[in-house]
């Protein structure tokens, strides 16, 4: 009795740890296609190694920011708008200019004036990129867009 106790335990077992190793097994394949549609999308936002090489006096090819891509709903709706929505909202504008117009550095600022509007304040790294005319109205239609619902009274881009 006890011989066939141990068979039936093995037997048990053993399907036991195939069933585990199947499901480790579709786990590892899922997460290794996310790892390599992360890291194609950071090579095609200009982030990482090919930033670098770009810099030395090869053109870089930026995203830019295109207006009739925007959604059609409004992402903001029903918000209080305050110090704090701004400041956030000035995070989110470094991250998404970042991406579009790599390899720059960018930091956005808000500062509030005294009639409830806000001067925002975009600067990027001057010896990381340099901006056409075309681009600056790109940040700028970018800005107004991201900002849509703060009324802004001024915005200024500028390098360091």
């Amino acid at each position: 009795m006890s011989f066939v106790l141990r068979i039936c335990l093995c037997v048990v077992f053993l399907c036991t740890w195939v069933a585990f190793l199947c499901a480790c097994e579709g786990n590892a394949s899922k997460i290794s296609n996310t790892g390599v549609e992360e890291s194609t999308y950071v090579l095609q936002s200009g982030i990482g190694t090919d930033a670098a090489t770009s810099l030395e006096g090869q053109p870089v090819m930026r995203k830019g920011y295109n207006p009739q891509m925007d959604f059609a709903y409004d992402e903001h709706d029903d918000v209080d708008i305050d110090e704090n929505y701004v400041g956030s909202l000035c995070g989110e504008a470094t991250k998404e200019l970042e991406t579009m117009f790599g390899p720059a550095e960018f930091y956005v600022t808000a500062e509030s004036n005294e009639d409830d509007s806000y001067t925002i304040d975009v600067y990027y790294n001057e010896k990381a990129a340099s901006f056409s005319d075309d681009e600056v109205e790109q940040i700028r239609m970018y800005i107004n867009q991201e900002y849509k619902e703060v009324r802004l009274s001024e915005i200024n881009i500028q390098g360091w």
